[in-house]
């Protein structure tokens, strides 16, 4: 098999290509990529368990705690403990981040338009398609 009929090649491939535009629009908020998904998720849903965003954003506790503790020092997140349960903890946008909302989300769309633009309706949605079922690959 040829390197460029690897799925995992292209995909990476195209994934630096979307993490380079990203970077480039990010530079002026310093937020890193990861960041940056984690507000985009939080302003689908404030005040959400660590656990639920944990699993939101398809990364591990440990991985997501890092980028927390960045977020919560520049001031755009804060972590809250259950007044019933201290174990568990409730992440929450500040003003900070609410402000960057419209700014952010537009990057998010635009850029997403920017890559999917070049397909068809209907390529679009057979690659929704082919992505919903790669994504279940560990799940079976």
């Amino acid at each position: 098999m040829l390197l460029q009929e690897c799925i995992c090649f292209s995909l990476g491939k195209i994934s630096r290509q979307m993490t380079r535009v990203y970077r480039e629009r990010l530079t002026q908020y310093s937020l890193s990529q990861p960041q940056f998904f984690l507000l985009i998720t939080l302003y689908e849903e404030d005040d959400i368990l660590i656990t639920r965003l944990a699993e939101k954003v398809a990364l591990d506790k440990s991985t997501l705690t890092g980028i927390l503790d960045r977020l919560e020092r520049d001031g755009l997140v804060t972590r809250q403990s259950a007044p019933n349960d201290r174990r568990a903890l409730y992440i929450r946008l500040t003003e900070r981040s609410r402000s960057l909302r419209d700014n952010l989300t537009h990057i998010y769309d635009d850029t997403n338009q920017q890559f999917l633009s070049r397909l068809t309706d209907q390529e679009r949605e057979v690659f929704t398609e082919v992505l919903k079922k790669l994504e279940k690959v560990d799940n079976d």
